[in-house]
């Protein structure tokens, strides 16, 4: 990773963390230029980013100030973040309702994907969820019950990455993920709010522990215009 990416990584982590605290000042090019012993170049590269994925605002003659977290802004399709972490410190009213819960085995997609046999079962978990009264994602998922044993209603609906993580100590490390548009199918328009649009877009994605095993697999479709992804491309 790119010395401009570290530091825009870092201070994005501490700002959806609370760390870094809304309406309050960045320190100086030259305070975070000691910090983290980067030119600042470097640091204005890092600053510029910030300032373009909607998380700080650049003030003439004064330091950079930390804005309001947005669920409107770019989701980074090199991080993992879940929706909590996206509306820290809780800005918006979201509402994550379980729609289903239970055990599939056999399932030559799973079994694929995971490279598994047929003795393997899977948690089946679809979700909703609305932020601000409007329901705009709708999830399905499917996890290893060799990893993830036990899931519930409370869990589901409150943070599934929280419970892996804190509870069962896993470390989540990355994912795979593809993006397509398509039209919305029965259950996306029973499912969500979809309004005048007809279409979703849909993130399809593997996830994956530390230790390079798959532990997940599925897909979240968002109303599309519910949400923007942002990449940094390099030549």
């Amino acid at each position: 990773m790119s010395k401009y990416k570290q530091v825009y990584e870092d201070i994005k982590k501490q700002i959806t963390t609370g760390s870094l605290l809304v309406n309050h000042e960045l320190p100086s090019e030259n305070e975070l230029m000691k910090h983290y012993r980067f030119s600042k170049d470097t640091i204005r590269k890092a600053l510029a980013l910030l300032e373009r994925d909607g998380y700080i605002l650049k003030q003439q003659g004064r330091n950079s100030i930390v804005l309001e977290p947005s669920l409107n802004k770019p989701q980074s399709l090199t991080t993992l973040l879940t929706m909590g972490e996206l509306n820290y410190p809780q800005t918006h009213d979201v509402q994550t309702k379980l729609t289903d819960l239970y055990i599939v085995q056999g399932d030559p997609i799973l079994m694929e994907t995971f490279q598994v046999d047929d003795s393997v079962d899977f948690y089946r978990v679809g979700r909703t969820r609305t932020i601000n009264g409007e329901c705009v994602e709708y999830e399905i998922s499917y996890f290893n019950r060799r990893i993830v044993p036990y899931l519930n209603r409370m869990i589901a609906e409150s943070s599934i990455y929280h419970y892996l993580e804190q509870e069962l100590g896993l470390a989540i490390s990355y994912s795979e993920r593809e993006i397509s548009f398509r039209y919305a199918n029965d259950d996306e328009k029973t499912a969500l709010d979809l309004g005048e649009y007809d279409m979703v877009v849909v993130v399809t994605s593997i996830t994956y522990l530390e230790n390079g095993q798959a532990f997940q697999y599925g897909s979240i479709s968002y109303r599309p215009d519910k949400i923007v992804f942002t990449s940094t491309a390099k030549r």
